[in-house]
């Protein structure tokens, strides 16, 4: 079992798995204790002895504590009474991808820190996908970045069209389908897994990725329905290089990635951001997961390459209540990051600490507000108040 420190919690895991828990003080102990072999007969007694608990009270403590470990995968059975850690699941390990020849009038994107060639030979489809990616585009002329695959970047491939195609990454058959728009989604949702590479990151953040003006980068983490994709946009709007609306890759050293990807935008939306994108309404509408969107190419220029993160900002829309900021500690803020989906692959104990220390050394704050424009100035006062960095691991001022 992996674990670290965060603050006056603990913070456990699995080796290789993507799931955290993070304990109090007084259940950390416990866990210490059980850890080292204690059976539950004694840690009840202990607690008797500690705090005064009345022994049916102790033991039924430690029976809700032992349910609540058991059904989040953390024990595993041996027998009545005996508390076992529970094996860590082991992930198959992925092929490599195979390389292909960059086909005769490839698109070059810039994705993230790296680079990946795009062919569609269906001009519908590349006249709906140019000015998406536009902002990622490559000049021919221009060399070629080393990518982590190999020095030319991964290659995909749309062939087909509209009565039928095949979506290829490196020469491997990834999705086929039918319809322009299904061919447009699974081409971006690609590109987008192609610049997380989830394998090699200390996390992916669900949330959004914003530059402000004097190049501090900063994080809008929430979950989906929250209103986080709004503002993104929003600020997007404002004059904020955008890196991301929905996911942040972190690198192992805590930057942040900008994928520099085209706005994913929800009917909620698009009334709200009528009057600072009025490109909006003109956008076609397609079916992503069972849900209406609209695609949009983020306003100036794309916001890619690594950021060190200045913020976290957690936003929560509540029409009809006072704006309000509140600072958070880092296991709150990691908490938060939790809650919002994050996706953390194959763990160890040196990337479990490299994520508590990420948390740590980064000011968080949870706000919400009642309508747009007072969410823009929440944020703008956060990055425009420089003793806003001036607060401790405990979220207090330091």
């Amino acid at each position: 079992m992996l674990h670290t420190t965060l603050g006056s919690t603990r913070l456990l895991a699995h080796p290789g798995d993507r799931r955290l828990w993070l304990l109090d003080r007084g259940t950390a102990a416990l866990w210490d204790l059980h850890a080292a072999g204690w059976a539950p007969a004694p840690l009840a007694e202990l607690l008797v002895q500690r705090f005064g608990l009345d022994p049916g009270a102790a033991r039924d403590y430690l029976d809700t504590l032992h349910s609540q470990w058991h059904a989040a995968g953390l024990l595993a059975e041996a027998g009545t009474g005996d508390w076992r850690f529970a094996p860590a699941p082991c992930l198959p390990p992925l092929p490599p991808p195979a390389a292909t020849p960059l086909p005769p009038g490839a698109w070059r994107l810039r994705l993230g820190d790296g680079a990946v060639s795009l062919a569609i030979t269906d001009a519908q489809l590349s006249a709906r996908l140019k000015p998406l990616l536009g902002p990622l585009m490559m000049p021919p002329s221009a060399p070629e970045p080393a990518s982590h695959l190999e020095p030319s970047g991964d290659r995909l491939a749309v062939r087909g069209g509209a009565s039928g195609w095949t979506l290829t990454g490196n020469g491997t058959a990834l999705e086929t389908g039918y319809g322009t728009d299904a061919a447009l989604v699974a081409t971006l949702h690609t590109l987008t897994e192609l610049g997380c590479r989830t394998s090699e990151r200390l996390l992916v953040v669900h949330g959004g990725g914003l530059v402000a003006p004097d190049g501090r980068a900063f994080l809008l983490v929430a979950p989906g329905g929250s209103g986080k994709s709004t503002l993104t946009a929003a600020l997007n709007a404002a004059g904020y290089g955008l890196l991301s609306d929905d996911v942040v890759p972190v690198t192992p050293d805590g930057e942040l990635v900008g994928l520099g990807l085209p706005l994913c935008l929800k009917p909620g939306s698009w009334p709200v951001l009528a009057g600072c994108r009025p490109d909006l309404a003109q956008a076609p509408t397609v079916q992503r997961l069972g849900q209406a969107v609209r695609f949009l190419p983020p306003c100036g220029r794309a916001a890619t390459g690594l950021r060190a993160p200045a913020l976290f900002l957690f936003p929560r829309f509540r029409p009809g209540r006072a704006p309000r900021c509140e600072p958070l500690s880092p296991a709150r803020a990691l908490q938060g990051i939790i809650e919002a989906e994050a996706v953390i692959r194959d763990l160890t104990q040196i990337k479990l600490e490299a994520l508590a220390r990420w948390v740590s050394k980064v000011p968080a704050y949870a706000i919400s507000y009642p309508d747009l424009d007072q969410g823009l100035a929440l944020v703008r006062d956060l990055l425009n108040d420089r003793d806003s960095h001036e607060y401790d691991a405990h979220g207090t001022s330091a």
